[in-house]
């Protein structure tokens, strides 16, 4: 998730997708039904999912392309998730969990449980329970099951950074061709509309190879926009309308996200003017929904603990933006290269 320049609406987008996740959230951890927009296959946080993950391909390989050094590249990948997920993750086990836990304390921080939850630090697998913790919650145990996309992010990291040492991303009709036959394996041959066993790694690593591909071919669309708009948009339409909405959605959504966030707006372009709450918002919101819903016990209203997790929730975010992201993101001003994003 990186961060990009205040003159566009990227911000906003970014807010709007964190929102998407933290609502459909609400739905799910207390025992209510989501309602559904057609895609039977995503959720609306499944949706907001799609979106980082498409602005994520458009600006990470914004970022390799100003300064293509391994080292650096890491470096700045690390310092823009791992300090917010250590603080969330040290705040879950250190305070969090001993206030609820239902087990002695001593119990608590003796269980193979609470030492496996800081294996999430180590970016590969996320743990998601701690000891005698959300035990009595319609949603049970989980601690901050945002957090699980996380992995599958740097996995692409990692891809685009091979991509990139290999020279791929500067043939951009090779990379189009590649998007192509990966479209193809995870539409044609997985059948991701209707195959039950999902392959999300596959499926969220499309969309951010399609934010790849759209900054690879920026010279292209950006003097075109209305027409390369309206060719994806009677595609999109047309496959809705044979009964592909995941292939409509694939089509239609990365490229109008990064086409909006390109732009810049009055009002919404100034959505950052507090600082990247979206990781924040992002990180936050599940243990925040979860401890009042086992404070409230699950009896109050659904917009009531809605209101009262955005408020708490975006409280958290600013403080993580400007107490730890913000500070540990100046860091990179140490690297050396062209211009850092």
């Amino acid at each position: 998730m990186d961060t990009p320049a205040r003159n566009n609406n990227f911000d906003f987008i970014r807010i709007l997708a964190a929102l998407l996740v933290l609502l459909s959230h609400q739905f799910a951890l207390t025992g209510r039904t989501e309602f559904s927009f057609g895609f039977y296959y995503h959720s609306l946080g499944g949706i907001g999912v799609l979106i980082f993950f498409s602005l994520s391909g458009f600006l990470v390989a914004q970022s390799w392309e100003r300064d293509p050094n391994v080292l650096r590249f890491t470096i700045r990948r690390f310092l823009r998730i791992w300090p917010g997920l250590c603080v969330v993750t040290l705040l879950a086990v250190c305070v969090l969990g001993p206030l609820i836990s239902t087990v002695p304390i001593k119990q608590y921080f003796l269980s193979a449980e609470t030492r496996d939850y800081f294996l999430t630090l180590k970016l590969t697998k996320v743990r998601f329970f701690l000891p005698g913790v959300f035990d009595a919650n319609p949603h049970q145990r989980s601690v901050n099951g945002s957090l699980w996309t996380i992995p599958l992010e740097i996995r692409w990291y990692a891809i685009l950074c091979l991509l990139g040492l290999f020279g791929l991303l500067k043939r951009q009709w090779l990379l189009l061709a590649g998007i192509f036959i990966f479209a193809f394996y995870v539409f044609g041959f997985h059948h991701a509309e209707h195959n039950p066993k999902r392959v999300l790694n596959q499926e969220f690593g499309l969309f951010f190879m399609y934010g790849v591909c759209t900054y690879a071919f920026r010279s292209v669309w950006k003097s075109k926009s209305l027409l390369v708009g309206a060719v994806i948009c009677v595609l999109s339409i047309a496959f809705w309308m044979i009964g592909h909405q995941y292939i409509a959605l694939f089509i239609a959504l990365p490229y109008s996200v990064i086409l909006f966030g390109t732009a810049s707006t009055p009002f919404i372009r100034r959505f950052g003017r507090f600082g990247d709450l979206s990781y924040g918002l992002y990180i936050y919101a599940f243990p925040v929904q979860q401890t009042i819903i086992w404070l409230t016990e699950n009896k109050i209203s659904f917009i009531k603990g809605l209101a009262m997790t955005t408020v708490c929730a975006t409280i958290l975010a600013l403080a993580s933006w400007h107490l730890v992201e913000k500070p540990m993101l100046s860091l990179k001003r140490f690297l050396k290269s062209k211009q850092l994003t």
